[in-house]
């Protein structure tokens, strides 16, 4: 008798106006303004439990009226990229050992973006970034790994610097 107990590997997504933590200095007005430019950073957190995993994928569409501006940074080997025809950002990398943000710090990616507010919008807290979804292969038992994580508004659920229910888009 064999049995394979297999691991757990999770992204969470982050949106945020005031990142001085990742040294990130974002221009614009928040709440947003129509015709206006304002810059968020998103973060992507992969934390992995139990195994070790190969051939990770983390993917995600911008919303729309948004931007990549560049990405700062990523505590991996490789860095997200860009398409900008489809607007999908895309984060590949070839393996995670286990326990990777469990007992060490996880692995992070930061990418700068811009919204450009246009009036439709006025009243709402547009999506940054539509839901984030990972795809890795655990290395012991051979299983396809999912997870999802929910878009990203301007709301900014995450950043503590954001306070109150002003969180929609405001006129020009």
């Amino acid at each position: 008798l064999e049995t394979k107990v297999g691991g757990t590997t999770a992204v969470d997504a982050r949106g945020f106006f005031r990142d001085a933590a990742a040294g990130v200095v974002n221009t614009g007005q928040y709440p947003p303004r129509v015709n206006q430019a304002t810059q968020f950073t998103l973060h992507w957190i992969l934390t992995n439990y139990g195994t070790d995993v190969k051939n990770v994928e983390i993917r995600s569409f911008l919303g729309g009226n948004v931007r990549m501006v560049s990405v700062v940074k990523s505590t991996g080997a490789s860095l997200p990229t860009y398409n900008e025809r489809t607007q999908e950002l895309a984060w590949t990398i070839d393996r995670i050992p286990a326990t990777k943000g469990v007992i060490d710090a996880p692995l992070e990616a930061i990418v700068q973006i811009e919204l450009l507010p246009s009036i439709a919008q006025v009243g709402t807290a547009p999506v940054l970034l539509q839901a984030t979804a990972l795809r890795a292969i655990d290395e012991f038992t051979g299983e396809v790994l999912q997870w999802s994580d929910e878009p990203i508004t301007t709301e900014l659920k995450d950043d503590p610097t954001i306070i109150g229910s002003g969180r929609g888009l405001g006129a020009p």
